[in-house]
């Protein structure tokens, strides 16, 4: 009689998802999905490289993003929404901090920062365009429908809840992982920097992978 309560108690079940995508999202921040080797100071290493595909994002320009969009360049690939109080402004913030660092080494070449959306019912592009403006207009944000934030999130390894709410209600939270994923110019996914981020070592860490110009 318990299990069948539970199964079909929509309040018990929304907890549970929340529970296991927190769950989830803390194994993305830790050494599950990565190893911090001595070389570095933030950045968790994958085992072995991984490859994704079979998604199509739209930015905040109006241009697809697929995997295609990641080849020749490191990218910084952060999940979340614009309506976050806190995770999101706190990640891209100090990612506009790194850029400033890497701006002012002689890098060989800067990095991307891709920002997807896992909220498409309240960001589109046109508020994708003014919220990623705010922290860095060089940043890239995306969005897409709810199968193809499936794909890349489930292959990134992205928890996500979207809360129960009424149909075009805007008022409701979003659980989602806090790491930033590295994507290198091979389009895989080469590492992860956990949460909470330092600016600081994130900068270091990038420079040791790419480079600068003696």
């Amino acid at each position: 009689m318990s299990i069948l309560f539970v199964f079909n108690n929509k309040n018990i079940l929304m907890l549970l998802t929340v529970l296991v995508a927190a769950f989830l999202g803390y194994m993305a921040s830790n050494h599950v999905f990565g190893k911090k080797t001595a070389d570095f100071e933030s950045l968790l290493n994958y085992p072995s490289l991984k490859t994704f595909s079979g998604f199509e994002l739209i930015n905040h320009k109006q241009e697809k993003v697929t995997i295609d969009s990641f080849d020749g360049h490191w990218t910084l690939l952060f999940f979340g929404f614009t309506h976050c109080p806190d995770v999101c402004p706190t990640t891209l913030t100090e990612l506009q901090k790194t850029f400033k660092i890497l701006q002012s080494k002689n890098l060989k070449s800067m990095p991307q920062v891709l920002f997807v959306s896992v909220d498409p019912e309240r960001d589109n592009p046109n508020t994708l365009k003014e919220y990623i403006s705010f922290f860095n207009p060089t940043f890239n944000a995306a969005t897409a429908d709810a199968s193809n934030i499936l794909s890349i999130a489930s292959q990134v390894g992205v928890a996500y809840h979207i809360a129960e709410h009424e149909k075009n209600s805007l008022n409701y939270t979003v659980d989602h992982t806090a790491a930033v994923f590295l994507v290198n110019p091979e389009k895989q996914l080469y590492g992860i920097f956990k949460s909470p981020h330092d600016s600081n070592m994130i900068a270091n860490d990038l420079i040791k992978l790419i480079g600068i110009n003696e």
